[in-house]
């Protein structure tokens, strides 16, 4: 009460409220500002941080108070940030119904392409250690008797230091070249000339440089030179020459030689962690991914880096570690909640240990990350599938191609969804999407042929079959499925030409070979079905069909023993093929034999009690 009575009769609440609803949007705005920086946004800003400090001055010191500016006040100081804040919300309402993820109400402004660092491009280059050796230094050390070429030197080199300052590594290469040739005893010079010719590309030039300058020091790989006594300034020197040594031989694939010369480098400093690195990466490139785990484990110790430590989870990944893999990745992931490449790769993992639970939580993620990446959105509809969320897989899936109308995977998972549920001329629509799109996946083309076989399309479906194999001529399952439906359509001749191309692909099917034959015994050709029938059986010893398929040969050949040698052993592997032969056109002439009724006699109803 007492603070009630406190508030003076003149006070104007309603300004006061309005002053403070204005005081709440002001801080949305300067959050909004921050994260979606923009012209159009930082003028309001201005115009609602003005409105307000004239609002609390009025409250204050009632500078104003007409009605006039009470509306301005409400006009620019809440509807106009209110509009902002009511566009914020339906677009993040809209954004989660479209593409079902997480979307927070003030999005940052996101490029197409943000991410800088990539690991191919990583392993790739080698990490460096020191750069030039400053004007100073070299000034210090040179052995000029003249003093006139020794200040014309020292000015030289203070030029060239600008050069190479403002990245013009060529001229400066070529002023370097002049003093190298000038004064060529001085192996400070010398490193400075190969630490130049690798910048600027030359190779086998840094390489020369590195040999000279070493030799002069007293290169420590050869034990029967004595090596000069150097300056304690100098000591750095050798392990630098060894450094650019072994990043121009990495540079031209000599990864053995390169990682020698690191190797000496790290004799003079053991915790000279770049060289540990660039060992790692020369490894990997030699294929000896063991080695290159244990170079990244020892610069791991000599400081923390988010970057090699993915390193270390790659390889852990490509040898099959998954349980190291994972604990690298959450640990990046930890560290650096915005490393898109370790939340990539641990989601690869999740899918490849079909622990779909994480796999979601990790796709969800990476849609905040990169919200304009189609193949994120993509690989969360499989998450979402896999754990039973169809309508949530198929918001994420059409999200994919509105993203990226090209992706072929994308319509693929659609329609094999719809296709699921029964609706067959929706994933018709997506599988003829899915062929019109970025990839011409085998899938696709026999997902569409098996429909339209299974809806008694088949000329439809040889028409897909035929497009697939031009598609995928190295496709054995392509060619099989196309020698079936030409079958079908009893286009056995066709079909035997379809049969040949796939056994030149794969000849370890015994459906092949039985396929192949039935196709050859339709156009009578019986002793090259009896051959293809052996060749299958060759594969396959018990497989009832084919043996009843040299049976059918056999009967239409007029071999009677072999006939029921060959339905004998039929009949032992699968009974039920007695009703078969019995019914078959191609054993007409045997019915009334005593030994064919005798094997294909069924037994009684109280026989097959008492079976």
């Amino acid at each position: 009460m007492n603070f009630v009575k406190n508030i003076p009769l003149d006070f104007n609440v309603s300004l006061t409220f309005i002053v403070l609803l204005m005081a709440f949007l002001t801080a949305y705005m300067a959050i909004r500002g921050i994260r979606r920086l923009t012209v159009f946004s930082a003028v309001i800003f201005a115009i609602q941080l003005f409105m307000l400090t004239t609002g609390i001055l009025t409250v204050i010191n009632k500078v104003i108070s007409v009605p006039v500016y009470e509306i301005f006040l409400i006009i620019f100081g809440i509807l106009m940030p209110g509009s902002f804040l009511v566009f914020d919300y339906t677009r993040m309402k809209s954004k989660i119904k479209k593409s079902n993820t997480d979307v927070p109400l003030i999005e940052r402004i996101e490029k197409q392409s943000d991410i800088g660092w990539r690991y191919n491009e990583y392993i790739e280059k080698l990490d460096e250690w020191k750069n030039e050796i400053k004007p100073g230094m070299i000034a210090g050390d040179l052995e000029l008797t003249d003093r006139r070429l020794k200040n014309n030197v020292i000015k030289q080199l203070s030029a060239v230091h600008k050069l190479i300052d403002t990245g013009e590594y060529k001229q400066a290469l070529e002023i370097y070249n002049i003093l190298s040739e000038l004064l060529n005893g001085n192996a400070q010079i010398l490193y400075n000339t190969a630490w130049l010719n690798y910048k600027c590309e030359l190779y086998g030039e840094a390489i020369r440089c590195c040999k000279k300058a070493l030799y002069i020091l007293g290169d420590d790989s050869n034990p029967k030179h004595k090596r000069k006594k150097i300056s304690e300034e100098m000591e750095l020197l050798n392990p630098s020459l060894n450094f650019i040594y072994g990043m121009s031989l990495f540079a031209i694939n000599k990864y053995v030689l390169a990682i020698n010369q690191f190797t000496l480098a790290k004799k003079y400093i053991e915790e000279l962690r770049e060289a540990d690195i660039n060992i790692a990466k020369c490894y990997i490139a030699l294929g000896e991914l063991a080695e290159a785990q244990k170079h990244i484990r020892l610069a791991l110790k000599f400081e923390e880096d988010n970057k090699l430590r993915y390193l270390l989870a790659r390889l852990c990944f490509e040898k099959n570690e998954e349980m190291e893999c994972r604990h690298q990745l959450e640990t990046i992931v930890s560290n650096d909640p915005e490393f898109t490449e370790a939340w990539s790769l641990l989601g690869k993992l999740y899918r490849k240990r079909s622990d779909w639970p994480n796999a979601l939580v990790v796709y969800k993620k990476l849609t905040s990350l990169t919200p304009y990446d189609a193949d994120v959105y993509y690989r969360l509809g499989i998450a979402q599938r896999h754990e039973g969320k169809t309508e949530d897989a198929i918001a994420s899936l059409k999200f994919t191609v509105d993203l990226m109308p090209e992706h072929s995977r994308a319509y693929y998972s659609l329609a094999s969804i719809y296709d699921a549920q029964g609706k067959t001329d929706k994933a018709i629509e997506y599988l003829k999407k899915s062929l019109k799109g970025d990839e011409r996946l085998e899938m696709a083309y026999n997902h569409l042929a098996e429909i339209y076989i299974s809806t008694d399309r088949i000329y439809e479906a040889i028409l897909v079959y035929e497009e697939a194999a031009r598609e995928h001529p190295g496709s054995y399952l392509i060619h099989f499925n196309l020698g079936i439906s030409l079958m079908i359509m009893k286009r056995y001749e066709e079909a035997v030409r379809v049969f040949k191309k796939a056994h030149k692909l794969t000849s370890d099917d015994p459906a092949l070979y039985y396929n192949w034959a039935s196709a050859v015994i339709s156009l009578k050709n019986y002793s090259e079905a009896a051959r293809l029938y052996k060749e299958g059986l060759k594969l396959k010893a018990d497989d009832d069909e084919i043996l009843f398929g040299l049976a059918r040969v056999s009967a239409l050949s007029g071999d009677v023993d072999a006939t029921i040698g060959f339905l004998i052993r039929a009949f032992e592997i699968n009974p039920n093929l007695r009703l078969r032969a019995k019914s078959s056109h191609d054993f007409a002439a045997y019915r009334t034999h005593p030994e064919f009724m005798e094997i294909t006699r069924l037994p009684l109803k109280e026989e097959r009690k008492n079976a």
